[in-house]
């Protein structure tokens, strides 16, 4: 009997120490891990705060290389999402304008009720601005009926969404300026469209291009003149009732072509 109680004496010795040992392990291993996370926290601050230095000096590209390097080792998440701004930022700088939409979609899908959610569909509305320009000197040369404008249209909705999405962005006022110059971009286009149905006789195809400018781009001064062809139109179909209407108007938006 004695003997038995000294071997349960001997274990519950053994499963002390094992558990004292254990304990003293795994303080160890948090410790150490600990400051693992530590030393990473630091060291990405030091690269970001190095990575702000390059963008306040407009070295985009050297900004790019560090943000880059943090996003793909940043396993403490310091400023995530502060860092996926700035590397937008920096992209559309640089024109590197599928790397800017690609960091434009991450930041939106793993921040989709974020503060600066506007900022980043406004840089996609400006790079779809910049790839609109660049498109239309490629085409400068083309008449204007052989030119694509399926950008263009796509710029414009999208700009348009942009507005109606964020009302009272900071980037409002300078989205309804790049919406107007495409407004007047296009209502060019149909403007010398409208020419060219009217040069052909064709008044009654005048009259349908010059009613959808109005209803799409009433405040541009292409609208404005194509009621001057509209009206010679009304015209030359003896529609005269319809003609005077125009001429007031004509009169009161003071028309010249």
């Amino acid at each position: 009997m004695k003997r038995k109680k000294n071997i349960i004496l001997i274990f519950i010795i053994l499963c002390f120490n094992f558990t004292v040992n254990c304990r003293s392990l795994n303080s160890h291993v948090f410790i150490d891990t600990y400051l693992l996370y530590k030393k990473s926290q630091i060291e990405t601050y030091l690269l970001y705060k190095k990575s702000q230095k390059e963008l306040k000096n407009k070295r985009f590209n050297n900004m790019i290389v560090i943000l880059e390097h943090i996003k793909n080792n940043n396993v403490t998440h310091f400023n995530d999402d502060k860092i996926r701004i700035h590397l937008i930022y920096g992209y559309y700088k640089t024109n590197n304008f599928n790397m800017a939409i690609k960091n434009i979609k991450e930041f939106l899908n793993n921040y989709p009720n974020h503060p600066n959610t506007d900022y980043a569909e406004y840089i996609k509305c400006l790079i779809n601005i910049q790839l609109d320009k660049n498109i239309f000197l490629k085409n400068l040369l083309k008449d204007y009926y052989k030119r694509d404008l399926n950008h263009s249209i796509y710029t414009f909705l999208q700009l348009k969404k942009f507005i109606n999405k964020y009302p009272y962005s900071l980037y409002l006022p300078n989205a309804k300026k790049h919406l107007l110059c495409l407004k007047n971009h296009l209502s060019e286009y149909d403007l010398q469209i409208l020419k060219f149905y009217f040069f052909r006789q064709e008044y009654i195809s005048v009259i349908s291009r010059g009613q959808e400018m109005l209803q799409k781009y009433p405040e541009t001064k292409s609208a404005r003149i194509a009621l001057k062809y509209m009206q010679k139109s009304y015209n030359s179909l003896k529609m005269f009732d319809i003609s005077k209407k125009i001429s007031k108007i004509i009169i009161l938006n003071d028309v010249s072509s």
